[in-house]
C-alpha cells in the first residue's frame, strides 16, 4: 500500500500546532490543573464534602461583601476613567506626525519603576503633612485624611490611573496609527466635523484595540493589591479593602475552603465579563 504523503498545507498546520503545544502545556499545568484543584477544595471542609456550603457562607460574610462592593466600585470608576483619559491623550498625540521614541519610553516609566519607589513618592504627596495637604492648609482649606477616610478610594483610583495611563496611551496610539488616512480625507471632503471623524471613523476602527485595553485593565483592576498593601498594610481601612486583600488574609489564616471559594467566584466573574465583552466586540467591531 502506498503511504499517503502530507501536503504542504498539512505540514504547516502540524508545525504550527507543535509550536503552540508548549504554551498549551504551560496553560494546562499552571492554570487549568490548579483551577480544578482549587474548585475541588472549595467543596470540602477538611476531609468532609460540603458541596456549595462554603459559597453560601461566603456570601453571608460581611467582610467578603465589603471587599466585593469596593472592588466593584473601583472597577466601574477606574477603568472608564483610565480609558477615556488615555484615549484623549492618544488622540492628541496622533495629531503629530512623529512621536519620539524617548517620549514613548517615558510613558512606560510608571509601569516599570518598582512599586516601593512609587509608594514613597505617593506617601509624600498624600500624607497628612504631604504636598496636597500642605497646599490645602496654605489656602485655608481643611486638610484631607487620605489614609483613613472615603478619600482613600479616590487616592487608589488616582494612583491606578496614573500608573497605567501611559501603557494604555501607547496601545491606543498603535491602534490609531492603523486607521487609514484616506477615510478621514474622504469624510472631510463630505464636510464631516472633527467630532464626527472621531465617533464615526476613529472609535469604530479601533474597537479591537479598545477591547484589548479594556481586557487588560479589567484583569489589572481585579488584581490590584501591591499598591494597597504597600500604603495600608495587611488590613487597610474599609474604603479600600478589596477582594485581593480578602483572599490574601484568608491565605495567611490558612482558611483554604474560604480562600478557594473566593478565588473561584472571582475567576468565574472575570470569565463571564470577558466573554460578554468578547461577544460585544465581535458584534460591534468594524467590518471592511
Amino acid at each position: 500500500m502506498r503511504k499517503s504523503k502530507l501536503t504542504r498545507k498539512q505540514k504547516e498546520h502540524i508545525a504550527a500546532y507543535l509550536f503552540i503545544l508548549p504554551s498549551f502545556l504551560g496553560i494546562a499545568v499552571f492554570y487549568i490543573v490548579p483551577y480544578i484543584i482549587c474548585f475541588i477544595k472549595s467543596l470540602y471542609v477538611g476531609n468532609s464534602f460540603v458541596g456549595i456550603e462554603n459559597y453560601i457562607q461566603l456570601f453571608q460574610n460581611n467582610t467578603f461583601l465589603l471587599a466585593l462592593k469596593n472592588t466593584g466600585i473601583f472597577t466601574v470608576v477606574a477603568i472608564p476613567l483610565l480609558m477615556v483619559i488615555s484615549f484623549l491623550i492618544a488622540l492628541f498625540l496622533n495629531s503629530f506626525e512623529k512621536i519620539s521614541s524617548f517620549f514613548r519610553s517615558a510613558l512606560l516609566i510608571p509601569v516599570v519603576v518598582p512599586i516601593a519607589s512609587l509608594i514613597c513618592v505617593w506617601q509624600l504627596v498624600f500624607d497628612d503633612y504631604g504636598a496636597i495637604n500642605g497646599l490645602l492648609n496654605s489656602l485655608g482649606i481643611n486638610t484631607v485624611e487620605f489614609f483613613n477616610s472615603e478619600w482613600s478610594m479616590v487616592m487608589i483610583i488616582f494612583i491606578y490611573v496614573w500608573k497605567y495611563c501611559g501603557f494604555c496611551v501607547i496601545l491606543f496610539t498603535a491602534g490609531l496609527a492603523n486607521v487609514p488616512r484616506s477615510l478621514y480625507e474622504s469624510a472631510r471632503l463630505d464636510g464631516a466635523r472633527a467630532y464626527k471623524l472621531v465617533t464615526r471613523i476613529t472609535i469604530p476602527m479601533i474597537t479591537p484595540t479598545t477591547f484589548f485595553v479594556f481586557l487588560m485593565e479589567l484583569i489589572y483592576s481585579f488584581k490590584i493589591f501591591r499598591e494597597i498593601f504597600a500604603l495600608f498594610g495587611d488590613y487597610p481601612n474599609t474604603n479600600v479593602y478589596f477582594l485581593q486583600n480578602f483572599i490574601n488574609n484568608n491565605y495567611y489564616n490558612l482558611n483554604y475552603p474560604r480562600l478557594s471559594s473566593a478565588s473561584i467566584i472571582l475567576s468565574v466573574f472575570m470569565i463571564i465579563m470577558l466573554l460578554a465583552f468578547f461577544v460585544f466586540e465581535r458584534k460591534h467591531s468594524f467590518v471592511e
